[in-house]
């Protein structure tokens, strides 16, 4: 036996007891999750994660592997800490905006027994479902009217760790929304999200209105209630009335009555289960690349519902794409199509599987 023959079973021979130690670490993790849960406390704690860094690298005997020791002991943590922040909120779905925006709405409808978490933006929703601290976000992708949103594509771009499990169209209705008491006359600017203005567009022309982007529609309609000026209206969903004690100005200002807003349900497995599957993909650039890429998902007899294009912010002028693709991830052709791709594409990725309804 070489040298290098014997490493390697050394080697073997240790994974397989590390394997099981590992397994009785997360056992006593589960432990620690559950007395965390029944306590109230916190899932970090970080003067207790320095004691056991400071006491476990003096079992380490040679000083050339104690570095390295302490960086497998912080990841060892953060897997510890993410594993506990999944059995904790296994129940909890996240959602960007306030309560009454209409992400809040989807969640609602989608997950009517968990516990609903709203943040700042889609990205802090994203980075929720990875460490695990939520276990699902909701969130918009494209708007019937208006288009698709852009950034959502993009952080599913960014981030190879969720997948798109679900998706849910919502029939979306603008409502103009103002203090009780306040008239149509008494309007002079109105708030709401760029989407919802850019959706109420025809009811809005003539009118002389100051148009005031917002973060998201409830978080206008939450301004306007707090500021009590018959002169400030917001856009939003009548939920957004009874939630912040506002009064409906005018029903249905917008523009396309079929105004919906599809979301995605996105998670930390990749499903096979669905009728159709999302693939993001970019292309060397050079001319009959894309051409050659939707050749190959032709010839195995798929079709693309969708192709969005967006600009790869570190390469001007180039672009990636975000196809929905009718058909089964797990058949046989989907799998090889996929490895065609990879022939032809710089990247390709799985974004998610999902089943739509209609089909």
């Amino acid at each position: 036996m070489s040298l290098l023959e014997d490493a390697r079973k050394r080697i073997n021979e240790v994974d397989k007891e590390i394997a099981r130690l590992f397994e009785k670490r997360m056992q006593a993790v589960e432990d620690v999750a559950r007395y965390k849960q029944e306590h109230a406390l916190p899932v970090l704690d970080q003067s207790r994660e320095q004691e056991v860094l400071d006491r476990n690298v003096n079992y380490i005997e040679n000083e050339k592997y104690k570095d390295s020791y302490l960086s497998m002991m912080k990841d060892m943590m953060r897997i510890s800490r993410n594993y506990q922040q999944s059995l904790l909120h296994k129940e909890v779905v996240g959602y960007q905006g306030v309560e009454g925006a209409f992400s809040s709405i989807a969640a609602k409808h989608l997950f009517p027994h968990y516990k609903k978490r709203s943040y700042t933006s889609f990205e802090d929703v994203i980075k929720a479902v990875i460490s695990g601290e939520i276990a699902y976000g909701v969130l918009p992708v494209e708007n019937s009217y208006s288009g698709e949103v852009g950034e959502v594509i993009d952080l599913l771009m960014k981030y190879e760790q969720v997948y798109i499990q679900q998706i849910y169209d919502l029939k979306i209705s603008q409502n103009l929304l103002g203090i009780k008491g306040a008239k149509l006359e008494d309007i002079q600017q109105v708030y709401s999200k760029d989407q919802a203005i850019s959706q109420s567009k025809q009811f809005l022309e003539g009118r002389g209105y100051e148009l005031i982007s917002y973060p998201n529609t409830a978080m206008a309609a939450e301004y306007v209630a707090r500021m009590q000026d018959k002169t400030k209206a917001a856009i939003g969903a009548k939920e957004n009335a009874e939630l912040y004690g506002l009064e409906v100005l005018v029903e249905n200002i917008n523009t396309s009555m079929q105004n919906t807003t599809r979301f995605i349900v996105v998670g930390r497995e990749l499903t096979m289960e669905g009728n159709e599957f999302s693939v993001i993909f970019s292309v060397p650039h050079k001319a009959g690349t894309l051409v050659s890429a939707m050749n190959i998902i032709a010839r195995q007899g798929f079709n693309m519902e969708s192709i969005l294009s967006r600009a790869m912010k570190d390469k001007p002028w180039e672009y990636y794409f975000y196809a929905a693709i009718d058909g089964e991830l797990k058949e046989k052709k989907a799998q090889k199509m996929l490895k065609e791709l990879q022939n032809v594409c710089e990247s390709v990725r799985v974004a998610g599987t999902y089943k739509k309804e209609g089909k």
